[in-house]
Order: C-alpha cells, then sequence, then structure tokens
C-alpha cells in the first residue's frame, strides 16, 4: 500500500478520519527525501511517539527499496490540533535507511505534542469502545489509541471494557495494553486487584515487559497473587 504524504488515509476501517504519512513504495519513491535529513531530536520525537501499534494484520509488507525489513501494523499520532496522522510500522526504518522525511505538519505537530488534551476525538473514541453494536474491529482500535489520553475518562472507558465479555474475546489483550499505559502513569493502582479476564491481563504484563523490563517480574507476581 502506498499514498502520497497527507492524503486522506483508507487502506483499513477506522472511526476517526486521519491523513497518511510514510506509506512508501515504487510510484512516488521515498517522498521529502531530497530536503535535510531529521535532526536528532526530530528522529527521537518520532520513536518516542511510535510506540503502540494499531491494525495489526495477518500478513507482512517487505521494504520496496531494499528487502530487508518487514511491518505489519501502524502508528497513529494525534496532535494538539485535532489532527490524526496513520503511518505504517516501516516509518523509522524508512526515515534511518533510505532518508525519507516525514512532512512539516507532522514534524511540528510532534514538536509541540505531549499528551493530547480531552477532546471530539477522544469522546469518539469512548463511544465507539462502550457501544456494542459497533464494529469489532473498530472498538478494538478505539481500546487501542484510548491510551493517547491521560485521563480518568479514558481509563473508566477502558475498565467497563474489561468487562465486557464478547469484547474481551476479540480484544481484551489490547484492551490490557492500553491499561498498563495508566498502571505506568501512577493512574490505575488498585487495577490488578480487579477481577479481569485472562487475556486482559496477559495485555498489562506483555505491555509491563516491554516498557518497564525490571518492573514486569513484579507485576507477573502481583497478577499470580490476585
Amino acid at each position: 500500500m502506498e499514498y502520497f504524504d497527507l492524503s486522506p488515509y483508507d487502506y483499513l476501517g477506522f472511526p476517526l478520519p486521519m491523513r497518511a504519512v510514510g506509506w512508501l513504495g515504487r510510484r512516488y519513491g521515498v517522498q521529502g527525501a531530497g530536503g535535510a535529513p531529521m535532526t536528532g531530536a526530530e528522529l527521537e520525537r518520532l520513536r518516542a511517539a511510535s510506540r503502540r501499534l494499531g491494525s495489526v494484520t495477518l500478513g507482512w509488507h517487505d521494504c520496496d527499496f531494499c528487502g530487508a525489513s518487514e511491518g505489519n501494523g501502524e502508528y497513529r499520532y494525534y496532535l494538539p490540533g485535532g489532527e490524526i496522522y496513520a503511518a505504517p510500522m516501516m516509518i523509522l526504518h524508512y526515515v534511518e535507511e533510505h532518508g525519507y522525511r516525514p512532512p512539516v505538519e507532522l514534524r511540528d505537530g510532534l514538536r509541540a505534542a505531549g499528551q493530547p488534551r480531552w477532546d471530539w476525538r477522544a469522546e469518539r473514541l469512548c463511544a465507539v469502545l462502550l457501544d456494542q453494536s459497533e464494529d469489532p474491529d473498530f472498538r478494538c482500535q478505539a481500546a487501542v489509541d484510548l491510551a493517547n489520553w491521560n485521563d480518568p475518562r479514558a481509563l473508566d472507558a477502558l475498565r467497563r471494557a474489561a468487562h465486557d465479555e464478547d469484547l474481551v474475546d476479540v480484544a481484551g489483550d489490547e484492551i490490557g495494553r492500553s491499561l498498563a499505559a495508566f498502571v505506568d502513569r501512577g493512574l490505575a493502582r488498585d487495577l490488578l486487584a480487579e477481577d479481569l479476564h485472562v487475556m486482559v491481563r496477559y495485555g498489562i504484563d506483555d505491555a509491563s515487559s516491554r516498557w518497564r523490563p525490571r518492573a514486569s517480574h513484579l507485576a507477573a507476581d502481583r497478577l499470580r497473587s490476585v
């Protein structure tokens, strides 16, 4: 799949409108490569924002330029002005190995961004997550992306979703990974004492092992003791 940077994203269904960045291929080549390379600070901001993959599929995509890297899933960047950008997993490979330079709109947005403020995007994701009539894949993606908000309303929605038996059967691990972000921020210290589905617990422990290797053993011990 290839997009011209900043074109509307329509590769997979998603409950919010997004723009595409970093979907490179032979047709358009390595976009932005003619300008100055990204600075070290810009690359570190992109790395920090590229932590959680969504829309992971069954197949893998090989790099069209070298074939030495493959990716699956996408990163989604929520910027302060209400914009959302979707990039393939391989965006960092394209930057580091092929000189790709993301558009200035994304680079400037990441420079200004911290945790996004509660807004229409968060409200929409909460509504999708808790609506049992919604598309299950949309609900799963909402569970992934609500972790972008450091807000008790997002935590409350995820906790409620963790007890939705139909949803946890298909997305329990993703709900757990998002809940782990709130545990890591110190906003859900009592979470591990709750009666949680085994897949939600798996997601919490998996995220803890990725983000805080030393703390993951403590989290696992606490889970086993419940």
